[in-house]
């Protein structure tokens, strides 16, 4: 009997080894929705350029694998409930854009009217205008090693409720080396460079999707919302960092929509990605009401804040010693010099010692250790203290 016993328990637990290491796929089906929707992306703004982007959907399937689909050579404008037209005119790439800041009421409602190349009509819903309440900081935090940028704000009216942000970032970083000489590949030569390659500065949007409520709160206020988030070591805040935040109202439903979007795009990368459901918006097609359009739209005034964050704010250490070996002595012949810097792996820094002339040698190290143009732009922006 123990045998037989023992024999049962060897079984089972078999048994329960061979279905714990069995795994079985699981695929969703997915709905697979309509692969040329319009998408619509863009604010009615009464504190900048009103601006909006048109493009088209991507099939859900891992074998699309087109870029954005820009919607071209459409009439765009934007209408209230009193009959006034304020046409967007095409700037190219599928955006249109006022040629100023356009004069909006908070007494009417507002709504985008377009038509397609091929004749498609779409309408939004009218929407109320809702300026935005100012922001009232961006502060950051050590989190993880890293900086977390976050922003507060409020609405001493308790009438906006509503937020959504997008952000630019912008940095400005140094390489190892500075150079003085560069590299003739017209003539196979080193000669002094004209211009500085040691400091440039580099740009990124913001492309997750950013909201806030204060619905379920007694008072209207946003607290410590994050927002970008610095890994430990990073380059963006080797020198000098700046981040530039807008601030848009929403109203209930269009909060509601992009929480849906957020949730899909947090899965398939950004709004142009193919969309795992069919997230409503406030936007339709006139001539075909079966077709699906993507976005929402909101009217309102916008709100900017730019802030800067110092490395010497940081506490030590945060710059860390980069891999950029000094390479002391590139023999100054035709097929040195050919050979290590006509392919564009390295730039020359200075002449070898001891200096003479024509040099013996050269100086030099990677290209991304010693010419910043090789991640960014040397021209400075013009906000830039």
């Amino acid at each position: 009997m123990k045998k037989y016993c023992s024999r049962e328990i060897i079984i089972c637990l078999l048994a329960v080894f061979f279905l714990a290491t069995c795994k079985i796929p699981y695929n969703p089906v997915l709905k697979s929705s309509d692969t040329n929707s319009l998408v619509v992306e863009g604010y009615i703004d009464g504190a900048a350029p009103t601006s909006f982007k048109l493009s088209r959907s991507r099939r859900l399937s891992n074998g699309d694998t087109a870029t954005r689909r820009v919607e071209l050579n459409a009439r765009v404008s934007i209408e209230d409930d009193h009959q006034n037209i304020f046409p967007l005119n095409e700037e190219g790439n599928g955006v249109y854009s006022s040629t100023g800041i356009l004069n909006f009421s908070t007494a009417s409602q507002y709504r985008i009217h377009i038509i397609t190349s091929n004749g498609s009509e779409y309408l939004s819903d009218l929407v109320p205008f809702k300026p935005s309440p100012p922001i009232d900081s961006i502060g950051w935090k050590i989190k993880d090693n890293g900086v977390q940028i976050f922003l507060n704000t409020s609405d001493p009216n308790n009438s906006t409720k509503y937020y959504r942000w997008e952000y630019n970032e912008t940095w400005q970083f140094h390489t190892s080396y500075y150079s003085n000489y560069e590299y003739d590949p017209n003539n196979n030569t080193v000669v002094p460079r004209t211009d500085q390659v040691y400091t440039c500065w580099q740009s990124d949007n913001s492309t997750a999707i950013f909201l806030g409520s204060s619905a379920k709160l007694a008072n209207d206020v946003i607290n410590e919302a994050p927002l970008a988030y610095i890994p430990p070591h990073d380059d963006k805040l080797s020198v000098l960092y700046s981040i530039w935040v807008k601030q848009y109202v929403l109203d209930a439903n269009g909060y509601n929509y992009w929480i849906a979007m957020k949730s899909n795009t947090e899965s398939v990368g950004s709004i142009f990605d193919p969309q795992p459901n069919e997230t409503q918006g406030n936007i339709h097609c006139i001539s075909d009401p079966a077709e699906t359009v993507i976005g929402y739209i909101n009217a309102g005034s916008s709100f900017e804040k730019r802030v800067f964050i110092s490395n010497g704010d940081l506490p030590p250490g945060w710059n860390l010693l980069k891999d950029c070996p000094l390479y002391p002595n590139i023999p100054n012949n035709p097929d040195s010099l050919k050979f290590y810097f006509g392919g564009g792996g390295f730039t020359p820094i200075g002449v070898a010692d001891p200096p003479r002339f024509p040099p013996a040698g050269y100086t030099a190290s990677f290209i991304e250790c010693v010419d910043c143009t090789f991640k960014g732009t040397n021209i400075k922006p013009s906000f830039w203290p």
